[in-house]
């Protein structure tokens, strides 16, 4: 699967999420996994527009994961899984 493919599945289940996609103007961007392969990652997140009229990003969620062979979908299960895509074996913690 290309990653045009990847992004179009990841944007369709991005707008089960939330009824406010367009709304909030979410834009998808695509999230380096280094430790998995076989897998499409996909940022998302709203924009709003600055002072001078410029988009910028307000938040973010859970990556989307596309999985390159059957195009299901789904996000990130919480910061242990978001290490593992990251490739540490631990989860660092604020102090």
């Amino acid at each position: 699967m290309e990653e045009s493919e990847a992004r179009r599945l990841a944007e369709g289940f991005g707008r089960t999420l939330t009824d406010r996609w367009d709304e909030w103007a979410f834009k998808l961007g695509l999230w380096a996994t280094p430790a998995v392969t076989g897998v499409y990652g996909f940022t998302w997140y709203p924009t709003a527009k600055d002072e001078e009229g410029r988009q910028i990003r307000v938040g973010g969620n859970w990556p989307i994961l596309v999985d390159q062979d059957t195009g299901s979908c789904r996000v990130v299960q919480g910061p242990k899984e978001m290490a593992a895509l990251r490739g540490t074996s631990e989860v660092r913690t604020a102090r």
